[in-house]
């Protein structure tokens, strides 16, 4: 009898250890919902968008180009757009060439005023991203710039001052960014 109990006694050792093993494939403890995941190590989702308003914002762009003892020729471009959307304007001019013999075929210049302009609203102010293609003739000049602004709202800022390297000219660029609900 001694050797059935003995036996016994093993096969009761060995149910209690098995039972304190977990199974494989078990599910891990549910975690409190009060844990948050920078604790668990895991990163947190990304904060959603916030969503477009039902306003638009309209982008006024005025160039102001400046030489020495001459008045200032201004230019103005406006476009109206909606919160987080995009819009452009583009326009275009054809230069006759100079002191070209007249009896042979002209080849134009094409002269472009180019704007892209994004805008976001974030409270009392816009975000805006802007682009400017912007070619002056006489002498001939390229603009070209990429901004990426932020603007109080219905308030001018001077936001961009360009010098030209052959002479004392110089063009600025202004931005009026208006709310209009």
């Amino acid at each position: 009898m001694k050797p059935s109990l003995a036996v016994l006694v093993a096969a009761l050792a060995a149910t209690t250890l098995l039972a304190q093993t977990p199974a494989p494939g078990a599910s891990p403890k549910p975690r409190p919902a009060s844990e948050k995941p920078e604790a668990r190590g895991e990163k947190e989702p990304p904060p959603r968008p916030n969503p477009a308003q039902l306003a638009n914002v309209r982008v006024d762009v005025k160039i102001i180009d400046e030489r020495a003892g001459r008045p200032a020729i201004t230019k103005t471009v406006s476009l109206t757009i909606a919160d987080r959307n995009n819009g452009s304007i583009r326009a275009s001019s054809e230069e006759p060439p100079k002191g070209e013999n007249s009896a042979l075929p002209a080849a134009f210049r094409s002269v472009p005023l180019n704007v892209d302009a994004g805008p976001i609203i974030e409270g009392s102010r816009i975000r805006l991203q802007l682009g400017l293609e912007y070619n002056a003739v006489d002498p001939k000049l390229e603009l070209k710039q990429r901004l990426g602004l932020v603007l109080e709202d219905g308030k001018p800022l001077r936001v961009a001052q360009s010098a030209d390297p052959l002479s004392d000219r110089h063009v600025g660029l202004e931005v009026t960014a208006t709310i209009l609900r």
